[in-house]
Parts: structure tokens; sequence; C-alpha cells
């Protein structure tokens, strides 16, 4: 597993070793934010760069992350570009939400000289490739949707009223079911694909009627899928799934 520790002061990465539960490698990084996605062989680890507008590409060595390349996007801060979530299919395609704009390149050329980079109406938090790659979900944490974009025609193809502030994705294995944590909602919408609409909110506060500001910021499924974890920024509530 790999952990992106950002914010003030020192910034790293780490890989873990789950079973064991220990840190194996941690290595400084200079600035960065959300994103992290391993390559499908997982050989190599993309990390977002945050304000430095590029992405870092480590190779997995004997348990070490070692630096391989920079894919610079554009000049640092205070140009505004800011990777943040990123994902990439088999074919090393790499889908990267910023601030407020989509890539979708092959190549990971500058975003700024990108054609089919598409603009937002508000600031993203990250994407997630549906299984057959023919979809990005996107979390618009700025404008309360999920925006649907089609990776064949690069076009958008929907969107879906969520919660407030929606940040952190994840897809059910055969991609059925979408669910999204609503930071300033304490909750998670639950999506369906093929509908294309919210079929369900689940209630992740800390206690019953609790006011809004648990700030629910991840989501995970259990291995059998019965199990949705909300992360927020004290706990991890389970909510069982029917």
């Amino acid at each position: 597993m790999a952990v992106t520790n950002n914010g003030q002061s020192t910034q790293s990465l780490q890989l873990i070793d789950v079973k064991n539960e220990k840190v194996v490698n941690s290595v400084i990084i200079p600035v960065s934010w959300y994103g992290l996605k391993f390559s499908a062989d997982e050989k190599f680890l993309y990390a977002s760069g945050g304000n430095d507008n590029w992405i870092l590409k480590y190779a997995i060595q004997s348990g070490k992350l070692i630096l391989k390349d920079s894919i610079k996007l554009g000049e640092k801060w205070p140009t505004r570009i800011s990777p943040a979530g990123i994902d990439i299919d088999d074919a090393k395609t790499c889908c990267m939400w910023l601030r407020k704009k989509i890539t979708h390149s092959t190549l990971l050329t500058s975003v700024q000289k990108d054609p089919s980079a598409k603009s937002l109406k508000g600031e993203a938090y990250t994407c997630l490739l549906s299984p057959d790659k023919k979809y990005v979900y996107v979390s618009c944490w700025g404008c309360d949707k999920i925006y649907i974009y089609n990776t064949q025609v690069r076009e958008f193809s929907g969107e879906i009223a969520v919660g407030d502030n929606p940040n952190e994705i994840c897809l059910s294995k055969n991609g059925a079911y979408l669910y999204v944590a609503n930071a300033n909602d304490n909750s998670v919408a639950v999506i369906s694909t093929s509908q294309r609409k919210v079929i369900e909110v689940l209630n992740a506060a800390l206690y019953p009627n609790a006011p809004s500001g648990s700030t629910s910021n991840g989501v995970a499924l259990s291995e059998d899928e019965k199990l949705c974890m909300s992360q927020m920024q004290t706990t991890i509530a389970l909510l069982s799934l029917m």
C-alpha cells in the first residue's frame, strides 16, 4: 500500500507492507497532494506533485521507491495547474484532474499544450476509471457533482448531483455502483452507474443527528463488498450495505 503525507512540514511517500503491518520505505517529496496510482504490473508508483505541477514516477525495487522520472505539466506555482487525483489504465494512458481541468493523454505532455483538456465548473478532487476503461468518474469538490467523462470521444457524457464537497470515490468490483464521500454532509452517496443517479445516501456521522463537520474524506469497500468504510478526520465509520 502507498500513502501520501501532505500539508505542513515535511511531506513524504510511504510504502507499507499490509500483511506485516509495517512501513518498509519512506521518501521525502518536495510538494504533494492527493493523487497516487500503481501501474498495472505494480512496478511503478505515480504521485501528484501538487503545486510543483508535475507527476513523479517512482520505480518499486526491493521494497524501495526509486525516482525515475518527473513528468512536467507546466511551470511551478503560481502557474495554476495543481494535479490532484490521477488514474492510469493498462496502456499507460494517464487521466489527471487538475484544479479546474482534465487532461487525458497517452504522452503526458504539457497540459498547457493539450488540445483535448476540458474545463470544469469548479475545483476537482479525484478521478477513477471504470473497469472497462470507457469512462472516468470525477468528483467535483467545488460544484457538488460527479462528472462522467467518455474516454473514447474525450468528452463529458453526463453529470450527477451529489452531496456537499464530494471528494474520494470508489467503485464496486463490477463497476455497477460508485460510492462518493461527501465531506460537508457526513454522508456517502451510492450511485447506480447504469442509471446514472444516486440511489441511496449512507449516514457517516459520528453519532445520530450530529451537525455537519465530520468531514468524510475517504471511502473504501470491504473485500466481500458488504461493508463501506468512510474515513473522517478523527475516525472511520463502518456502514453496512444491504
